[in-house]
């Protein structure tokens, strides 16, 4: 069996090199896709998001949150207006994505002892900026608004501490536990990475096993391997998991590197569940490819199907609130319990008992796809 595996592996390596395909998709892409996906959130955050300042009152108080909006390192005054429509002109031709207004009598007011306000009105299209607009703005209103009710507690008489605990009796220390920059960056490049190994692998093997059909040489795979379709399987998977334990250990360390990525937790568990997932996914190709005929049409269907995993995943919005169909589709997808253990050991500092239930699940589908490999391979040695 083991001299049967080897001779598929050197007839894979032969088999991958006269392919242009399979070379691009197998040692190019991997690491052209890791570099250039992720680099496009090598600043994980925005600076500078263009805000217009409506400024009715014109008073002293308006043009210090002016100042002050302008000086934030997220923001950045793209006009002051007096004119509300020219501001939401602006907006509507994408020039600001905020408008902050400041109504007349806005500094009066507050002196007077009256309560005063002031609208946001958020570009919400892009959830990504008008979430990091909003807590800029609530970060900057909210230093002023606590400099302002502390003066008037000062000029009533109380003393710095108790003007403190006049204006917040109750204080709420808010603590990121992972992400700790709350970055888009940091939450979307390790997922990135993740998709990039399962789905280079997904593609490139099963474009390889459609090649087998398409020049009618699985019988002759089948006879290297001693008629044994296992050694069949493993053989024609055993480059593959070489190759992409390589690119896993690769993209770990010097992507994670490059990018600032942490991985807090244990990394023997993430060494072996990235080798469970690259088994699992091995099997998942030999068995959905040998049901494509010709290695075109493979990859015209697979490489659809990169976005549509990505989303149904969890990683990106709750699995929970999917429908139960997309659920269980999810549920039949190696990536989909895989990026939640990744996730968790190189976010969370998760160990092996954090992650037994999808260690589980991966070893079900990883004996679920060999199976159904197997039998779809068998069937079609018998129809020829």
């Amino acid at each position: 069996m083991i001299k049967s595996i080897k001779e598929i592996l050197l007839r894979e390596i032969r088999f991958i090199i006269h392919d242009k395909n399979l070379i691009s998709i197998l040692l190019i892409a991997p690491i052209f896709y890791a570099f250039f996906y992720t680099s496009i959130y090598m600043n994980k955050t925005e600076n500078d998001v263009a805000i217009i300042i409506v400024d009715i009152d014109n008073s002293t108080l308006s043009k210090k949150i002016t100042r002050l909006i302008d000086a934030h390192q997220l923001l950045s005054v793209y006009k002051t207006s007096h004119d509300f429509s020219e501001a939401k002109a602006d907006l509507l031709n994408n020039r600001a994505q905020a408008i902050l207004f400041i109504p007349s009598n806005f500094e009066a007011e507050l002196k007077q002892g009256k309560g005063g306000y002031i609208k946001l009105l958020i570009n919400t299209t892009k959830f990504l900026v008008s979430n990091d607009i909003n807590k800029a703005v609530n970060e900057v209103i909210g230093g002023l608004n606590y400099e302002i009710r502390l003066q008037y507690f000062l000029t009533n008489g109380y003393s710095v501490e108790q003007s403190k605990n006049l204006i917040e009796p109750l204080k709420t220390v808010i603590s990121p536990l992972f992400n700790f920059t709350e970055s888009y960056g940091d939450f979307l490049i390790p997922g990135v990475l993740l998709l990039i190994l399962h789905q280079t692998l997904l593609i490139g093997l099963s474009e390889s096993i459609a090649k087998e059909r398409e020049n009618n040489s699985l019988k002759d795979l089948y006879y290297l391997s001693n008629k044994s379709i296992s050694s069949l399987i493993i053989g024609k998977g055993i480059f593959y998991g070489i190759i992409y334990s390589s690119y896993a250990l690769f993209f770990f360390t010097i992507v994670f590197t490059v990018f600032k990525i942490n991985v807090y937790g244990s990394a023997i568990a993430l060494a072996l569940s990235t080798l469970l997932m690259i088994a699992t996914v091995i099997f998942l190709s030999i068995f959905i490819s040998s049901f494509f005929e010709r290695k075109i049409i493979a990859i015209q269907y697979l490489t659809l199907s990169s976005y549509p995993i990505f989303l149904i995943s969890g990683y990106s919005f709750p699995l929970d609130s999917m429908p139960m169909t997309i659920k269980i589709i999810s549920w039949l997808i190696p990536f989909t319990p895989y990026s939640r253990i990744a996730i968790r050991i190189t976010q969370m500092g998760a160990s092996f008992h954090h992650v037994t239930l999808e260690l589980i699940h991966l070893i079900l589908l990883s004996i679920l796809y060999f199976s159904a490999a197997y039998i779809r391979i068998n069937y079609l040695l018998k129809q020829k």
